[in-house]
């Protein structure tokens, strides 16, 4: 089944512009393509196109918690910390539980865990409390 073009335009907006709580994009995205018009679109969403719009909110949290988990960012405007990744590694599991996406979640793991042992690597004694926060937060989850 293919995927409606606006679905596919609502999808990439929640990824690569969705703030730093990309559900309310989601919700946004989601009445804005089903309310009837004038206020909305007035689609009828696929389970495979409500997925799609799911998945592009995993995909910002990653996104946002890989720039506070990317040392070279440690000095930019944009960067928040590691309590941010800390706090946003928090929202995607409750998330990713609330949608039932529980197998999206290893992967996502994966993907924390190995950002976060580059970042110790080359930042070993950047917010030492934190980064022992978040080791503790993810071998929790592991």
């Amino acid at each position: 089944m293919s995927i409606k073009k606006e679905v596919l335009n609502e999808a990439e907006f929640i990824k690569y512009e969705g703030g730093e709580i990309p559900e309310v994009y989601f919700w946004s995205s989601y009445f804005y393509l089903t309310e009837p018009p004038p206020k909305g679109l007035g689609l009828n969403l696929t389970q495979e196109e409500i997925l799609l719009l799911k998945k592009a909110v995993i995909g910002r949290y990653l996104q946002i918690i890989k720039r506070d988990l990317t040392p070279e960012n440690i000095e930019k405007s944009f960067y928040r910390g590691i309590s941010r990744a800390i706090v946003n590694l928090k929202r995607l599991e409750k998330f990713i539980k609330n949608e039932g996406l529980e197998e999206d979640y290893k992967f996502c793991l994966e993907k924390i865990e190995k950002w976060f042992k580059i970042f110790k690597a080359k930042r070993p004694d950047f917010q030492p409390e934190k980064l022992k926060e978040l080791e503790k937060k993810l071998k929790k989850s592991l």
